[in-house]
This record gives structure tokens, C-alpha cells and sequence, in this order.
């Protein structure tokens, strides 16, 4: 399933609402996202944390050949960050992180811009003759590149906007290590690079020592698939 399918399931059974935010399952989350790509993966790179004892988790989910990568403060029942977090709180951000990466991929994705329902899917009412749906909301398309067959994959990276740069770049990173681990072929690690030349760009204007430390990522990656070809 494309991402134009999965932003109209209705997931609107699967939430619940605490203090004010609404939270998916996460468990359906990954449920749907299996039934619309089998060999879907997700991982969990490591957690930073800041100077005040707080953490932020991240998750990244390959799904259609796309990598998202999402981020979340581990929070009190407040919904404020917790100073040294125990176990139990990070496990539960790891959880909601995952069903938020999922959401980037479409799957409820909707709740998080605090509609009740998804585009396109209006309340139940007697049917109408000719109904034209709503348009699309404000939300960026995910465009993924056709598969050609005996040719290597093409990936793209979609990172959240975060006002922090220095989340902003881990969670690029997270993305990046995903997707240079499952590169079975040289010329994957190339179209990585390629086709999110522009997102690079951006992270090599915020840091250029780390995006020089990037780089070496996918050159060592890319010497390592040509020896094992």
C-alpha cells in the first residue's frame, strides 16, 4: 500500500486520550504497517541525552523502500521530560515513538495534526449521489521511486522539523545508519546519497565536520558491499 492509502485508514478505534494528547496503539500501528509491507523494519538507535538528566528516543521505520525517522522526549504523565528517566519510562517513549515513525509512513498520521478523522473520510451520514471527497490536507507527499526490475533499490529519508539542530542531525543519522545497515548492493549506498542530496545539503550547512563524519559512513559501507559482490 502507498502512502495515499495508508493516510486514510481510520485508526480512530486504536487511540487513546491522555491530558490533552492522543496516542495510537502501538501495537495495532505495527499491525497495519506489516499488512502493507511485509518486510517493514524498524530500529531504535541510541538515546540522547541532555544536560539537565533528560532524554529524547528515536526510531526509524523502513517501509516501501523509505526510511522515517521520528523523535520523543521520555515524558511524565504531565507530558513533561522526565530528569533520569527509569526503564519503564523510556520503554513506554520507545513504544509511542514507534507508532509516530509509523505515522510518518501515513498510518494515523492525522491525529497528530489533531483531526478526529483522516483525509478524505468523512463522519457517517446517508449516502449522497456524485460525493466528491475533500481535498488533500497540507501534508507532505512521500514520492517513491519505481521499482526497475534488475536494478538496485532507490531509498529516500524524510527526518521530522525540529527547532533543535542538534536533534534534527541525530535523527538524520538514525535514518542514514538504517539505511546504509540494509544496503545489499554499492550502487544502494550511492542512491541514497542522490536522492536525498538535498536533506545532505542541508545537514552539511548546519555541521560540516558532521557531515564529513557521514560521508565516511558511506564510503566504508560502499567499500564493503564492492569487496563482498
Amino acid at each position: 500500500m502507498e502512502y495515499k492509502e495508508l493516510r486514510q485508514i481510520d485508526v480512530s478505534k486504536y487511540t487513546e486520550k491522555k491530558n490533552g494528547l492522543t496516542y495510537l496503539s502501538w501495537a495495532w500501528a505495527v499491525d497495519q504497517l506489516l499488512l502493507a509491507d511485509s518486510k517493514a523494519q524498524w530500529f531504535y538507535p541510541e538515546f540522547q541525552r541532555w544536560g539537565n538528566g533528560s532524554v529524547m528516543v528515536f526510531c526509524t521505520v523502513v517501509a516501501n523502500d523509505i526510511a522515517r525517522t521520528a523523535q520523543l522526549p521520555v515524558m511524565d504523565y504531565r507530558n513533561k521530560p522526565i530528569a533520569e528517566p527509569d526503564s519503564f519510562a523510556v520503554n513506554t517513549a520507545m513504544q509511542r515513538c514507534l507508532a509516530k515513525a509509523i505515522a510518518l509512513h501515513g498510518i494515523g498520521l492525522y491525529i497528530y495534526n489533531g483531526e478526529d478523522l483522516p483525509p478524505d473520510v468523512e463522519p457517517e451520514q446517508p449516502p449522497k449521489v456524485n460525493n466528491i471527497p475533500a481535498p488533500d490536507k497540507a501534508v507532505e507527499k512521500a514520492k517513491t521511486i519505481p521499482k526497475t526490475a534488475g536494478k538496485p533499490r532507490d531509498w529516500q529519508l524524510t527526518v521530522m522539523d525540529t527547532d533543535n539542530e542538534k536533534s534534527w542531525l541525530e535523527a538524520l543519522k538514525a535514518g542514514v545508519d538504517t539505511l546504509l545497515t540494509v544496503a545489499a548492493h554499492p550502487d544502494d549506498v550511492a542512491n541514497i546519497f542522490k536522492n536525498n542530496r538535498v536533506v545532505f545539503d542541508k545537514a552539511k550547512a548546519m555541521d560540516e565536520k558532521f557531515y564529513s563524519e557521514m560521508m565516511v559512513s558511506f564510503s566504508k559501507t560502499k567499500e564493503s558491499l564492492t569487496k563482498g559482490k
